[in-house]
C-alpha cells in the first residue's frame, strides 16, 4: 500500500509541476524515478487540462472583453513583432506547436482565444504540440542522464 501511495504522489507531483511549468516537469519526473513514457503522458495530460480550463469558459470572457475594449485592441498595431510574423506565416498549426515551449498552457490558451482560433483547432494543435515536445524533451533528458551515468 505504501508503494502505491508513493507512486501516486510522484504522478501528482509531476502533474502539478507540469501544470505550471512544462519545462520543469520532465526533469522532476526523472528525478522522482517516473518512467519516461509515464512522464510524457502525465505532462501532456496536465498541459491539456490547463488548456481546457482556460479555453472552455474563454469564449464568453473574450466576447465581454472585445465588447468592452475591442476598439482599443488591434493586433495590426504589432504586425512587425516576431509573434505576428510567425502567426501570419504558420497560423494555428505553428502556434499550437510552439506554445508549449514558449507561452505555456494557460497563456497560450489565452492568446489563442484572443486570436479567435476555433476551440477545437486550438485544443487539437496545442495537444499535438505538447505531445511532440514532451517526447522530444523526455528523450533528450533520458539520453542526457544516460550519458552522465555511463561516464
Amino acid at each position: 500500500m505504501d508503494i502505491f501511495v508513493a507512486e501516486i504522489a510522484k504522478i501528482a507531483s509531476v502533474f502539478g509541476v507540469a501544470w505550471f511549468s512544462f519545462w520543469g516537469a520532465i526533469p522532476a519526473g526523472l528525478a522522482l524515478g517516473v518512467h519516461p513514457i509515464a512522464i510524457i503522458i502525465i505532462t501532456s495530460a496536465s498541459y491539456l487540462s490547463a488548456v481546457l480550463i482556460v479555453i472552455l469558459p474563454a469564449k464568453s470572457v473574450r466576447d465581454w472583453i472585445m465588447q468592452r475594449f475591442g476598439k482599443n485592441f488591434n493586433l495590426d498595431d504589432n504586425k512587425d513583432s516576431l509573434f505576428m510574423r510567425i502567426w501570419n506565416k504558420y497560423g494555428v498549426i505553428g502556434f499550437g506547436l510552439i506554445a508549449p515551449m514558449t507561452t505555456g498552457a494557460q497563456l497560450g490558451a489565452i492568446i489563442g482565444t484572443a486570436l479567435d482560433i476555433p476551440r477545437k483547432q486550438l485544443i487539437l494543435w496545442m495537444l499535438i504540440g505538447v505531445i511532440l515536445w514532451a517526447i522530444i524533451l523526455t528523450g533528450l533528458a533520458v539520453a542526457g542522464v544516460g550519458l552522465v551515468i555511463s561516464s
